[in-house]
């Protein structure tokens, strides 16, 4: 028997243990995100108010809250509930440090996202409503002077919005605090017909 045929098998069980290594080390990086985040919107209202930004914790200061947040991101949510109305955010942006906003989700999944450079003339309206909530405000829009804000249609009636603001160094994190606080989260009634 020649020194191939001896390491053959050997090889063979090697290669095999590494394909079922890898496959397994796969799985687990695509299921973590939704092992540690089973129920984000949970999480997020046992610390933060309805209708109301709060600020997160630094990334890896033990928050269970957003795991693998990005360092340089100052971070805030607004958890919603459109069962009594819409949600209401108004920024004024100004500057070049970026500012995020990304509609979430009870799950967590981005349903809408944008930045600051989606702003007009300096400022950004937008309203979180349900489809009928949607309907009453159109049928109350005046034709002749339409409404400037962007109507954002929520797949679920409960979600989180979460503003980030980039702060390039240690340094310039409370700026970028200031640039979160200075946006406005709050419930707003529909009007019926």
């Amino acid at each position: 028997m020649s020194l191939v045929d001896r390491l053959l098998p050997a090889l063979l069980w090697l290669l095999g243990v590494l394909t079922v290594a890898g496959i397994t080390h796969l799985v687990a990086i695509f299921a973590l995100p939704k092992i540690l985040m089973k129920d984000p919107y949970a999480q997020i209202a046992m610390t933060a108010k309805p209708a109301e930004f709060t600020l997160l914790p630094l990334s890896g200061s033990g928050s269970p809250a957003i795991p693998f947040a990005d360092p340089a991101l100052v971070q805030a949510v607004c958890p919603y509930d459109l069962t009594q109305g819409a949600l209401r955010l108004h920024a004024d942006t100004g500057g070049d440090r970026l500012l995020t906003l990304s509609f979430r989700t009870m799950e967590g999944e981005v349903f809408y996202s944008m930045t600051d450079l989606a702003a007009q003339q300096g400022k950004m309206d937008i309203v979180v409503l349900t489809a009928a909530q949607l309907d009453a405000a159109e049928a109350n829009d005046d034709e002749d002077n339409p409404s400037p804000e962007l109507r954002l249609i929520a797949p679920q009636k409960k979600g989180m919005v979460i503003a980030g603001a980039l702060a390039l160094f240690p340094g310039e994190r409370g700026e970028a605090e200031e640039r979160i606080k200075s946006v406005s989260c709050m419930a707003e009634p529909i009007p019926q017909e």
